[in-house]
């Protein structure tokens, strides 16, 4: 149950993350320093 909880909070944080980076058109880098927008 305490997994499930974690994915759950991890996955709602991933999601609002893709909506900001999608909303100001920014990007972040990835592990290998390139510029994305849908992190993983």
């Amino acid at each position: 149950m305490v997994i499930g909880l974690c994915l759950l909070v991890y996955s709602l944080g991933q999601r609002a993350l893709r909506q900001y980076l999608k909303r100001g058109s920014q990007t972040i880098q990835n592990q290998l320093g390139q510029p994305t927008a849908t992190p993983t």
